[in-house]
């Protein structure tokens, strides 16, 4: 029998772990049926420990084969931003029937706050493609190039780093599939080795600043930047605009009369829905692109 380390977190506002960890920011949880327990949980790492977890009514439970202290406690809490103001964020950007509905229909989905270096490098895959294959680009790298462990849940590879990415090389990197983004990937990996770039730094700095300082890196344009500003550095202004997000906002909010140019749908999009407008883009695109998937399911 396998001795397993138990900790509860009381949840104190609306929270849905499972729309939340599947929902197109993070590419490495997983579900799994726990045959001891015989209850469903998620599986991943934060902050390069590998834990499980699952939510009841009240509570997020953490399974893990480490012991926690408060430190790693905090660790899942920050990373779950468990701490939002929900009332709050909710007060602020229920503007419009379409807004609220969505957040009805998916009352507790939050924002992560990921690991800068890994969000940066998963969003440079997210370029062209869908979220089945970006999952399985993030898998094929940590699989390939990243540190391997143990514990008492079987052998595991953690996300590499740039070190481990730079030795990798573009060609490796294009043998097992990152295609043209290998060359981004391979260029941000040296530029980190080199210490050209810290993206942990820019979480102090202003969006604006740090918006400037991530599009300078190859392959990082306005939406992979706004993803990286939105999910791991605490930039609640930041606004992605992928295939998903133009659509909704051309189906409901940009008419003829009130045509936006492309350049201009991430900027008018802020001043519109304000200081907590990635939390706006995340339950349009959440929205958006599962009734999109229901609607082909049933054809």
């Amino acid at each position: 029998m396998v001795n397993m380390n138990n900790y509860s977190i009381e949840i104190t506002q609306p929270y849905d772990l499972h729309q939340t960890l599947y929902s197109g920011q993070a590419f490495r949880w997983e579900y799994i049926e726990d045959t001891e327990s015989d209850q469903s949980w998620h599986q991943g790492f934060i902050k390069n420990r590998r834990l499980r977890i699952r939510q009841s009514e009240t509570h997020i439970h953490i399974k893990t084969t480490e012991k926690y202290t408060e430190t790693e406690i905090s660790d899942v809490i920050s990373y779950l931003r468990l701490d939002d103001n929900m009332e709050t964020i909710y007060a602020k950007i229920s503007n419009d029937k379409y807004i609220i509905s969505a957040i009805k229909k998916y009352q507790g989905l939050h924002i992560l706050r990921q690991d800068p270096w890994e969000t940066l490098i998963t969003f440079i895959c997210s370029s062209n493609n869908n979220i089945p294959r970006i999952r399985q680009l993030v898998n094929s790298m940590s699989l390939n190039f990243g540190q391997k462990g143990k514990d008492e849940f079987g052998v595991f590879n953690l996300f590499p780093s740039s070190f481990e990415l730079y030795d990798a090389g573009e060609q490796s990197l294009r043998d097992i599939g990152l295609g043209f983004r290998a060359k981004y990937v391979s260029a941000a990996a040296e530029l980190a080795v080199q210490k050209k770039i810290n993206v942990n730094e820019l979480i102090n700095k202003s969006y604006q600043y740090s918006l400037g300082e991530l599009i300078k890196i190859p392959g990082v344009g306005d939406k992979v930047a706004n993803c990286i500003l939105l999910f791991s550095l605490d930039k609640l202004e930041a606004f992605p605009v992928d295939v998903w997000i133009k659509r909704v906002l051309k189906e409901v909010y940009i008419n003829k009369k009130n045509k936006i140019p492309d350049t201009k749908i991430r900027s008018w999009a802020q001043e519109k829905f304000g200081p907590y407008s990635g939390y706006v883009n995340q339950y349009l695109f959440h929205n958006r692109r599962l009734f999109e998937k229901s609607i082909m399911k049933n054809l």
